[in-house]
């Protein structure tokens, strides 16, 4: 689980604040490396600044590493604010199965994860240890699992993640998540982004 021990300034804007935590959690959901493996952090702009370059490392994000300076978050946070959505949305658009696999399987184990993605334990364990190359249809698949933990992550526990997919959702005519998603879906097919939706909705208002 996520755990962040405070949050130091320069880092103290409440719109930077807000922009920042869904780039934590994605990158958190996608297994980009973050500060105290695995133990609470400071959220501070030299964690931030450590994240970035994880992320740049990894193909994602470009510059912003460069551009997100301590008077930028001080003096210019709408800036700030927008260079953190920027990456946001780079992290959306960025599947990267070869880290994606481990923090998936540590959340949810094989066989919950073969059933939310439409392939076999046996396979999720090949394409994990490089085996073989992940398929662009269960890539996409994962990265959108990923997002929506990322999602989730603000106002769940690691339980109450897993658990959310099996709930039923009356916006989902009744179904749970993992119903409505049916099979041979994609992040475009229309029960995805449904079911993406709800998370997003849910995490905004911090419902449980």
């Amino acid at each position: 689980m996520l755990q962040i021990a405070s949050v130091e300034k320069p880092i103290d804007d409440p719109a930077v604040l807000r922009a920042v935590m869904p780039v934590v959690n994605r990158v958190w959901a996608m297994g980009v490396p973050l500060p105290g493996k695995g133990k609470p952090f400071a959220l501070s702009l030299r964690t931030l600044k450590r994240i970035l370059e994880n992320a740049r490392r990894l193909g994602i994000g470009g510059n912003l590493q460069v551009r997100m300076t301590p008077q930028a978050v001080q003096q210019r946070p709408e800036e700030a604010v927008r260079l953190l959505s920027e990456l946001s949305r780079a992290l959306e658009e960025s599947p990267a199965p070869a880290i994606e696999w481990a923090p998936m399987r540590d959340l949810f184990g094989d066989e919950e994860l073969a059933a939310l993605l439409g392939t076999s334990r046996q396979s999720i364990v090949r394409y994990a240890k490089g085996a073989r190359t992940t398929p662009d249809d269960i890539a996409d698949r994962l990265h959108w699992l990923a997002m929506v933990v990322s999602d989730l992550a603000g106002g769940y526990n690691d339980f109450g993640i897993r658990r959310w997919f099996h709930r039923p959702r009356t916006v989902l005519g009744g179904r749970s998540p993992l119903r409505a998603l049916g099979r041979n879906w994609n992040s475009d097919s229309e029960s995805a982004k449904r079911v993406r939706a709800l998370a997003a909705a849910l995490s905004d208002i911090g419902a449980t």
